[in-house]
């Protein structure tokens, strides 16, 4: 028992260093990954992030329609709080070769990760009626799928017709994209040069034939990975402040605004919450329950960090 405690107390305190590394090496690295050594090759389709950085603001999803965690799959991604793990070392196997202060260069799978697995899971099918699929939107912007999906109907729409359904489909797909829609919520905060890397990735996620090439990847800074994940994956059940005497409300608990995080947490204990969940007593007895957040296990450390570090330095509102 005390081995576990004292090993994950040096887990947690190494977190917290690795935040701090976050801070303090994110805008040399960012530099670097824009002008590289002469003699390093450019991936062309790469493309470097200059999308400004701006606080999270305002009440959750949840708040902003009326739902509590328990009626609502949002921010799920299915999946409950795993039991807590008795060995760190499964945790630590998930790290990967991104540094841990940035740059990061993100594929369209990452953003997908990052922005959009939460409710939309990992295969993109989300969680009907309420969260609807990625799947079927994105098939029917495709012209070849389109035009083979009315064949085996019998009909022929013309392929003037059919380009022109398609044209409207994607259309209304980044306008969901950018002002959200009954249920979802606005990701405007996703910059164009971001969009044109997201975008074939929803292709692959729907079985689509790869397109031309284009941008497979963006470089960006720590605090905007962080700015991603908080605004595409925390903020849908966290606050930005509290701003509501109506709390969201989890068993006897109550979710933290988001404003709370740097001072009430560690780096540490940020990063072991979300990555591997944690234990809350359920009664003045000190019965502990794994409590019902989920655990978003796919994002990694570094990525995780990188949202404490921007909490701390762009003060939610």
């Amino acid at each position: 028992m005390s081995l576990n405690f004292a090993g994950e107390r040096a887990w947690r305190t190494a977190g917290s260093m690795l935040v701090v590394a976050c801070a303090f090496a994110a805008p040399i690295r960012a530099e670097r990954a824009a002008h590289p050594r002469d003699g390093q090759a450019r991936d062309r389709s790469n493309v470097v992030s200059t999308v400004p950085i701006t606080p999270v603001e305002g009440p959750s999803t949840l708040h902003h329609l009326g739902l509590t965690i328990e009626e609502s799959s949002m921010g799920w991604a299915g999946q409950w709080s795993a039991p807590l793990l008795t060995d760190q070392s499964a945790a630590e196997a998930d790290l990967r070769s991104e540094p841990a202060g940035g740059p990061f260069v993100l594929t369209g799978a990452d953003l997908y990760r990052i922005s959009c697995r939460a409710c939309h899971k990992a295969d993109g099918t989300g969680a009907p009626p309420e969260i609807n699929s990625l799947v079927g939107p994105v098939r029917s912007a495709s012209v070849q799928w389109m035009t083979a999906d009315m064949k085996t109907r019998g009909r022929d729409l013309g392929a003037a017709f059919v380009r022109q359904l398609t044209t409207a489909t994607e259309a209304d797909l980044r306008t969901r994209l950018r002002q959200g829609g009954h249920n979802m919520p606005s990701f405007g905060q996703i910059s164009e040069q971001e969009y044109a890397v997201l975008r074939p990735y929803l292709d692959q996620l729907a079985g689509l034939p790869q397109a031309k090439p284009g941008r497979h990847s963006i470089t960006e800074p720590a605090d905007r990975v962080g700015e991603l994940v908080v605004k595409g994956t925390c903020h849908i059940c966290h606050d930005a402040t509290q701003v509501t005497q109506r709390p969201t409300t989890v068993l006897s608990g109550v979710i933290p605004a988001l404003a709370s995080f740097p001072s009430g947490k560690t780096g540490g204990d940020f990063v072991h919450k979300v990555k591997v969940g944690a234990q809350v007593p359920l009664s003045a007895g000190g019965v502990m329950s794994r409590g019902r957040m989920p655990v978003f296990d796919y994002l990694t450390e570094p990525e995780v960090a990188s949202a404490y570090s921007y909490l701390m330095t762009y003060r939610p509102r």
